[in-house]
């Protein structure tokens, strides 16, 4: 739950950055609004659109179980067509709310207005499409999840970049917003590196220049500066992405050349896109291997065995029994530990239980084991502590019990289960 308060907060920032920006750069001759109440109405528009997608949390956290949360949640609010409607509706409340203020838009208000709420609900489908959990925006034409294994959602660095804004802000809500923010990326940055100086000195400066410029430019240039930082950002994360994925597929065949790659999970460890979390995803015969290490794009300015994991992965352990993984220690390459079983096993106890059948319709680097005298299927990438944990479901006796959940989504495993 703390981490979806956080993920909203980051497409809140986001969201007000780019209507701030359009606000500002944009004029809009014979309009029937006054600029402040257009430059209103486009950040609210922005803000409260990259956000709503996620209402269904509201019924995913309702349904009152794990399976409820992981199939209907990134549902169909986070696609396409879920987010054209979404904006419809959101559209249509601000034209109420426009009539009750006795606002008189022109046509070309109205169209514009409802772009941006176009707008904002499709940028947050496509920050939600940059990281490891996934989405599957072509829905109902192409129900397969897709991954860009390139951010971490909650990332402090859009938040530092949310520093101009606090100069923006037209209420003292929404300072307090952004002055919080801004602590909390500091904070986060002591939570990923401990009380490395030049980590924890770079942000206090980084956020400090910013809220100078912020304080001393035009209201169009701090928003501009807070939103092509929250690109860069973007950028830098996607770019390292693609050099990790580069990496880890050449790893794999120099150390495991026996084996057949099918997937790898890539997660950056927040602040820090020279890191990453790795899970990769192999089969030999009917054996199926999943390893998880610690991966670094550039050894000589960090050492991977020097990396932080992402946020979670500290802990007492995990639920899936890892053994070490036979391969020599690189300075790229930190290897954490593997899980292995047979790929007849795994698909026998789906095919035997209608609620495995149900979490491999999310799951995308599987497990099962055997604890406390029950079968546990899970999904490696959320296996963050001993037990049952958010990805992990006991697996009762095989009965004729219908399916809970009707959802159109492919398996991302089905090549394991065949």
């Amino acid at each position: 739950m703390a981490r979806d308060i956080l993920e909203n907060l980051t497409h809140t920032l986001i969201g007000w950055a780019a209507g701030e920006s359009l606000a500002q750069s944009t004029r809009a001759p014979g309009s029937g609004l006054t600029p402040e109440v257009r430059r209103s109405l486009f950040v609210a528009i922005a803000a409260i659109g990259g956000n709503l997608p996620d209402l269904d949390l509201a019924w995913s956290f309702g349904r009152g179980n794990k399976l409820g949360y992981l199939l209907q949640h990134r549902g169909y609010t986070h696609t396409v067509v879920g987010c054209l409607v979404l904006a419809g509706l959101l559209y249509l409340a601000v034209e109420f709310r426009m009539r009750r203020r006795h606002l008189r838009p022109t046509p070309r208000d109205r169209l514009v207005l409802l772009a941006v709420a176009v707008f904002g609900t499709l940028l947050h489908l496509a920050m939600d499409s940059l990281n490891s959990y996934g989405v599957h925006p072509f829905w109902p034409a192409e129900n397969r999840w897709f991954y860009g294994d390139s951010l971490f959602i909650v990332e402090p660095l859009f938040w530092v970049c949310s520093a101009p804004l606090f100069f923006l802000a037209r209420s003292v809500l929404a300072r307090v917003l952004v002055g919080l923010s801004l602590v909390a990326a500091w904070l986060g940055a002591f939570a990923v590196h401990g009380l490395h100086p030049g980590w924890l000195l770079g942000f206090a400066v980084g956020i400090a220049a910013l809220l100078t410029v912020g304080r001393k430019v035009s209201a169009r240039a701090a928003s501009l500066i807070s939103l092509a930082t929250m690109a860069c950002v973007t950028g830098v994360f996607v770019l390292a992405g693609n050099a990790a994925a580069r990496q880890i597929r050449t790893i794999a065949a120099a150390d495991f050349p026996g084996g057949q790659l099918i997937d790898h999970v890539l997660t950056p460890v927040s602040t820090n896109p020279v890191c990453w979390d790795v899970i990769l995803l192999e089969t030999s015969g009917d054996r199926y291997t999943a390893r998880h290490g610690l991966l670094s794009i550039a050894p000589g300015l960090e050492p991977a065995s020097r990396c932080s994991t992402v946020p979670g992965r500290r802990g007492a352990g995990t639920t899936a029994p890892m053994t070490t993984v036979a391969a020599a220690e690189l300075p790229g390459m930190h290897w954490l530990g593997e899980f292995s079983m047979p790929r007849r096993q795994l698909a026998d106890l789906v095919a035997g239980h209608c609620e495995a059948q149900e979490l491999m319709q999310f799951v995308r680097a599987p497990f099962a084991t055997e604890y406390r005298q029950a079968w546990v299927l899970g999904d490696l990438r959320f296996d963050q502590e001993r037990g049952l944990g958010m990805s992990e479901i006991e697996l009762r006796a095989p009965g004729p019990e219908d399916c809970s959940y009707h959802v159109p989504w492919v398996p991302p495993r089905a090549d394991l289960l065949r």
